[in-house]
């Protein structure tokens, strides 16, 4: 029978998530009026700044609107100025004065209308950053629903990525994360957790999450995937070889050598990994020898003697097809390698030669 020491394990350390990068800010721009497009400014993939016009629109008729209300704030103000040389004869009443004023503030406010809608023949940039593809040309009907461009700030991408239920209580604004591009494997990047939703999906049980990554160097895309590595202080649980854990009606269990017999220790699981079993239990300690082989020689009140045996075994004479047996060493208490061969009487009736034969226990 084969012994093994029960040892501390971290879980939850490392999360890896696959996430999607979109630009910091992204618009889609498009047309506040209808009307033919007259000139497009901008050709695909050029960066442009906050403001710059992207394309204009045919203007001639709010042209002459603007023109018009101003003729029309002339001739008011003209009128205004007469009535306040009357007033001042005595030969109007200060009402009538009062009412030739707010034509001559309607007259400007319709100055200011025709300016506006003059204006929105003018598409702008709403945001600095880089357009996408021309999708229109001079000569198109245009409307609110017609895409003119597409500009994204790519200075910096928002990596959107879902985090599982379990490691929901570690993830906070400013956490540090690591992402890797599919495109460039090779390069690292560096951000923050920069938004965390405040619910979790009901089909998947994962939280929504966002990270920001810096891209000065205009290498990384919207629409890009990312491999993302994020490090926690993780939980320390014991834990011991898939092997030893035994099952019963009550519950799963392990053998405990406490002296020289075996005790048996019920155990709850933590958590199942490649080569070690996570569990809990009140009389298991860090450092405990359980076995991992030949638990079913073993009973409550048998003695058990662990006999040393050498860190490696020497190599099998030439000629010789033997097969080496499969064991694993563990340290004692003492330091040195052990081996639990089973209780004392057991080991008594076996033969010599059988004792020593290889993949005998």
């Amino acid at each position: 029978m084969v012994v093994d020491a029960v040892v501390a394990t971290v879980t939850r350390n490392r999360l890896k998530a696959i996430g999607t990068g979109e630009a910091v800010r992204s618009v889609v721009v498009h047309p506040e009026a209808t009307g033919i497009v007259r000139e497009v400014r901008f050709k695909s993939g050029d960066e442009v700044e906050a403001g710059t016009v992207l394309a204009t629109l045919e203007n001639d008729t709010e042209a002459l609107a603007v023109d018009r209300a101003k003729i029309a704030v002339e001739a008011a103000e003209a009128k205004l100025q007469r009535y306040r040389r009357l007033q001042n004869a005595r030969t109007v009443a200060a009402v009538e004065l009062e009412d030739v004023q707010r034509e001559v503030d309607n007259a400007k406010l319709d100055v200011r209308g025709a300016e506006l809608a003059l204006a929105k023949r003018n598409i702008a940039a709403p945001i600095a950053g880089r357009v996408g593809i021309v999708t229109v040309d001079t000569g198109d009907l245009v409307s609110n629903d017609t895409t003119i461009a597409t500009i994204d700030d790519r200075s910096s991408l928002r990596v959107v990525f879902y985090v599982p239920e379990g490691f929901v209580p570690e993830v906070d604004i400013g956490h540090p994360v690591e992402a890797t591009s599919v495109a460039n494997p090779s390069e690292i990047y560096r951000g923050t957790v920069t938004a965390v939703d405040s619910r979790l999906d009901e089909a998947s049980r994962t939280l929504k999450v966002e990270a920001s990554i810096e891209n000065p160097s205009d290498t990384l895309r919207p629409g890009m995937s990312f491999s993302l590595n994020l490090g926690f202080e993780g939980d320390r649980y014991l834990s011991v070889d898939p092997l030893s854990v035994q099952w019963e009606r009550a519950g799963p269990f392990v053998w405990k050598v406490a002296g020289d017999e075996g005790a048996k220790v019920p155990v709850r699981i933590i958590e199942r990994n490649v080569d070690r079993v996570l569990v809990s239990a009140d009389d298991l300690a860090l450092g405990d020898p359980v076995v991992v082989e030949g638990q079913q020689a073993i009973r409550p009140g048998v003695k058990l003697r662990i006999e040393p045996r050498p860190k490696t075994e020497a190599p099998a004479p030439a000629g010789t097809t033997g097969v080496p047996q499969a064991s694993r060493e563990t340290p004692r208490e003492d330091g040195s390698l052990g081996r639990l061969i089973g209780s004392d009487a057991a080991a008594a009736e076996l033969p010599s030669d059988a004792a020593a034969a290889p993949g005998a226990r």
